[in-house]
């Protein structure tokens, strides 16, 4: 009788035992490791699908180009990407510029709205004065702590160091937003071999943000070259994926 009262004794502390906490990681430039961002053009094929009308499905692709340059003087990460659909609305070009440890310096963008531009500073974020036709001219955001690009989020999650049960607290910030610069929660919540071509598998880690209860991103990191291969993001009951191609589509850069 006594053992069984110590067995159940042991089961009950092993199913009530609370789980590890996870560890909590306030990324800042000591935590970011650029040598994992390879310079050369990345391709995603993006998709949009709606349930409400499941029968067609937008599809885009995604150039993003990641390189090392002299800029001003001054080695930088400058990223160019250039976005192009069937809906030239939604066809976009951008230019980053960053300090190595992704720190922003430069920002413009050019989209069917105009050519906007944005200089960033410790202390502000301002329209830049190098397109004439910038919308947000006279664009003004004050900054209490520096801040990151979102626009860059993939390049920029390449060189965290990502690990089992750990969460990363990003400042970012989508510049000219009138929303100003936001800790975004992004946790580890696992990891998955993904199918690739050959009948191959990668590991994989799940990085997840939930912007809400219903709404969510998810990113598959490698662990051995950390690209970004897929993301799968669910927001207001739109689909959206974007997947890495292995083989380039063309150059668009």
């Amino acid at each position: 009788m006594k053992k069984l009262v110590m067995l159940l004794v042991l089961f009950g502390i092993m199913f009530t035992a609370p789980m590890a906490q996870p560890d909590t990681v306030r990324v800042t430039s000591k935590h970011i490791n650029t040598k994992h961002l390879k310079p050369g053009t990345r391709q995603y094929l993006v998709t949009i699908s709606n349930p409400k009308n499941p029968k067609v499905l937008t599809q885009s692709l995604w150039n993003r180009d990641v390189q090392f340059e002299q800029v001003q003087g001054k080695e930088r990460l400058v990223i160019r990407q250039n976005w192009i659909g069937a809906d030239t609305l939604s066809n976009r070009t951008i230019e980053s510029v960053m300090e190595k440890d992704f720190t922003p310096v430069f920002h413009t963008s050019t989209s069917a709205r105009g050519t906007a531009a944005f200089n960033f500073y410790p202390d502000k974020i301002t329209a830049a004065d190098t397109a004439k036709t910038n919308p947000w001219r006279k664009f003004v955001m004050p900054i209490a702590q520096p801040t990151y690009n979102w626009e860059l989020d993939m390049e920029f999650f390449e060189s965290l160091p990502l690990k089992a049960n750990t969460v990363f607290l990003i400042n970012f910030y989508h510049p000219g937003s009138k929303t100003g610069p936001q800790i975004y929660s992004y946790k580890v919540t696992g990891s998955e071999k993904l199918p690739t071509i050959n009948n191959q598998t990668i590991d994989c880690w799940l990085l997840r943000i939930d912007y809400s209860p219903d709404n969510y991103g998810i990113f598959w990191v490698t662990k051995k070259t950390h690209e970004v291969l897929k993301m799968e993001e669910k927001f207001n009951g739109i689909i959206r994926y974007k997947v890495k191609l292995g083989t380039l589509a063309g150059k668009y850069i």
